[in-house]
């Protein structure tokens, strides 16, 4: 491959990147489980009063601004095609359709078990991957999660993370939602290093396009009524969301294991909750 052309694949990488980020929940396909397991209908408030989240929003005004820009957005567009997807497809199908999505974020999430020294979660993922590209049918059914072989996530947000990159403050941009400095620079590597970047290369505009906004549909459609449920619920929907965002992203960085040091919390330590459009 020649030096240009390498260079202009690199550059399509970065411009897909910024296309797709601006639906926020696309590589998020299991927000809803998480959502469901460590919150209920009256989750308002963080459930550790030891840890001030205030004080990682230092630009609140600017990101409530860009909260409101980004529901308005989503009230118009994203959330009615996912209620309309929602009612057209059968539920058994959008099951098989968050597999697939789920199968071709394994190359990515294997990358940055790699980068993160994480010989036992690499080996899962492969496994994962081998099982349900194969008996699973393109990764359409999941048979790898029957198998022993449990789905994680992990991103080069993560990967930066571990490696001392600090975050920064918390920030809500318009389209991109909820993120940090790292996040979004983490984002970029991920969807660079997607297969699907590289094959999207090839295919017409339309076509590109088209494969975003499907997906962004398809991980909505999962969060329109826990989303509604939590709104209804909050006093303040801006702070519920920002809570969990960083609640979230303390629980990936740590793969799950609660920490014993409440005051040791930094949103340097955890993964991004991308909730809204």
């Amino acid at each position: 491959m020649s030096i240009s052309k390498y260079i202009n694949r690199l550059f399509f990488a970065i411009i897909l990147s910024l296309i797709i980020l601006l639906y926020p929940a696309l590589s998020q396909a299991d927000i809803s489980q998480f959502i469901e397991e460590n919150y209920n209908s009256s989750y308002v408030e963080p459930s550790n009063p030891e840890i001030d989240y205030n004080s990682y929003d230092p630009y609140e005004e600017t990101n409530r601004k860009m909260f409101a820009f980004n529901q308005g957005v989503d009230e118009a567009i994203l959330k009615p095609m996912a209620q309309v997807y929602k009612d057209i497809v059968p539920e058994g199908g959008r099951e098989s359709i968050r597999n697939f999505l789920r199968n071709l974020e394994s190359p990515t999430i294997l990358f940055n078990d790699v980068l993160q020294g994480e010989e036992e979660r690499a080996s899962n993922t492969l496994n994962r991957l081998v099982i349900n590209s194969s008996i699973g049918f393109f990764g359409f059914g999941d048979p790898a999660t029957d198998m022993g072989y449990p789905r994680h996530t992990e991103d080069f947000a993560q990967t930066l993370a571990i490696y001392g990159v600090e975050s920064g403050p918390y920030l809500v941009s318009p389209f991109f939602g909820p993120s940090t400095p790292r996040h979004i620079a983490g984002r970029i590597v991920d969807f660079a290093v997607h297969p699907l970047t590289w094959y999207l290369q090839d295919q017409n505009e339309g076509y590109r396009y088209s494969y975003g906004i499907s997906e962004a549909v398809v991980v909505r459609e999962e969060l329109v009524d826990i989303l509604d449920d939590i709104e209804a619920n909050s006093t303040d929907y801006y702070v519920s969301i920002r809570n969990m965002y960083m609640q979230r992203r303390m629980n990936e960085i740590s793969n799950g294991v609660p920490s014993d040091e409440p005051s040791e919390f930094s949103i340097d330590t955890a993964r991004d909750l991308n909730l809204v459009f």
